[in-house]
This record gives structure tokens, C-alpha cells and sequence, in this order.
């Protein structure tokens, strides 16, 4: 994968600035690199120098607990994290982001602790109404059909497999991670990653015949508001 971008003139590339569902870029390759499962990722950091862990509550969290299980789950309010400051003045912290979407049913928390979601029409109708955004759903369409729809002020959040950061991967999944679509200029697409290595997370370009390969033909085409 590739972090060149498309010609310097074409202003959607800088409209839109990455977040990373970690808290900051740098702290990624430290989390993806060990694919640790959250109890070992709770092992690496009780032994890494404090001052180097990620200010979790900058973010809102209200506990290290809270940030090593939720930072796992919300690629897609880092998704929506990025059109707000690219699109509005809008601040709110990821741990605020959270609690709306809980509020609104965009993640569903079982008893015994499982989390499903993103869950895409309750996501799509909470930012209409709160943000203005104008949302449509994609549902199964490859992604050289709609890539195309991408223009300035508008973005896609696609669904695709986390594998996407290796794109060499053989035979990957498809789906169970969100990215952020942001330009599309002819056979290739530019999007954020908000897990992927520091190389290759923000503004990455892939070809679309490889982004279809982890690409689960489905995700949400949102605009910015009028």
C-alpha cells in the first residue's frame, strides 16, 4: 500500500484530516504489530513506560479499562470523528462520540460483554439529525461502482477486512472494519485507515481491484451538510 496521494491540486485529498481509533497515529504500529488480543494488549502496556502510553483520557475515557476495550471497536466514530473536523467546527471527544452512539443504538453491548455494531441505519439517522449530514446506504456494491460517487464533500465509509493494511495478504476476509474513503481518481481510491501501520493509515491509495479483494460491497455515502 501506498501513502502517494493524487495531484496536489486536487483539494479533497487535504479536506479531511485522519484519526486513528487508537488516539494518535503513532500509537498504532504498537497496537497493530502485536495483534494482541485485549488482555495481552493490557500486558504490553503495564510493562511500556507510562509516559509513553496514549493520554487516554484526553479522549474522554474515564479509565485505561475503558480505552484498551472501546479503542478496539470504534474505527467507525474515528470515521465520523474525521468529517467533523474536516466538515464542521464540531468537537467532541471519542469517549463523547461514544455515548451518543450508545445512546442511539449504533452499538449493541450484550451481557456477557460482546459488542456488535457498527450498526449502520440508527448510525446513519443519528448523524443526519445531529450533524446535518446527508447519509445513503451501500449495500452490495463492488467498490469500482461506488468509489465513483465520492466528490468533494462527500466520503465513504466502507466496510472492509482490517487485513486491508497488509494488502498482500492472501485470501483475506471481508468486512469487520470501517475506513474512510475520501477521493477517488480513476482505477485507485485514497483513504484513511484508522488502524493501519503509521505508513500506510492515513491517506493510503490502493488500486480498486485490491481494495475489492477485502471490500464487503457495503458501507454508508455521506455528504456534508449543504
Amino acid at each position: 500500500m501506498s501513502t502517494s496521494t493524487f495531484p496536489s491540486h486536487d483539494e479533497r485529498l487535504t479536506s479531511l484530516p485522519y484519526v486513528s481509533q487508537w488516539g494518535s497515529l503513532e500509537r498504532n504500529d504498537e497496537v497493530v504489530m502485536r495483534r494482541a488480543a485485549p488482555s495481552g494488549l493490557d500486558v504490553f502496556l503495564r510493562r511500556t513506560d507510562p509516559s509513553h502510553l496514549h493520554d487516554w483520557a484526553r479522549d474522554g475515557y474515564r479509565s485505561r479499562e475503558e480505552y484498551l476495550f472501546w479503542s478496539r471497536k470504534v474505527c467507525g466514530l474515528a470515521c465520523l470523528q474525521s468529517l467533523l473536523h474536516g466538515w464542521t467546527e464540531i468537537r467532541l471527544s471519542m469517549r463523547e462520540l461514544l455515548a451518543l452512539a450508545l445512546e442511539q443504538g449504533c452499538y449493541v453491548r450484550e451481557p456477557e460483554g460482546k459488542v456488535h455494531g457498527l450498526v449502520y441505519r440508527p448510525f446513519m439517522a443519528w448523524i443526519s439529525a445531529q450533524f446535518g449530514f446527508t447519509c445513503q446506504l451501500i449495500e452490495n456494491t463492488p467498490i469500482h461502482a461506488s468509489a465513483p460517487a465520492v466528490r468533494p464533500g462527500q466520503a465513504l465509509i466502507a466496510s472492509v477486512s482490517p487485513e486491508i493494511r497488509d494488502p498482500a495478504t492472501h485470501a483475506p476476509r471481508r468486512g469487520g472494519h470501517l475506513v474512510l474513503i475520501h477521493a477517488a481518481h480513476g482505477e485507485t481510491v485514497c483513504f484513511h485507515n484508522p488502524s493501519g501501520y503509521s505508513h500506510n493509515a492515513a491517506s493510503a491509495t490502493l488500486p480498486l481491484g485490491v481494495f475489492e479483494r477485502f471490500h464487503a460491497g457495503r458501507g454508508i455515502l455521506v455528504s456534508a451538510r449543504a
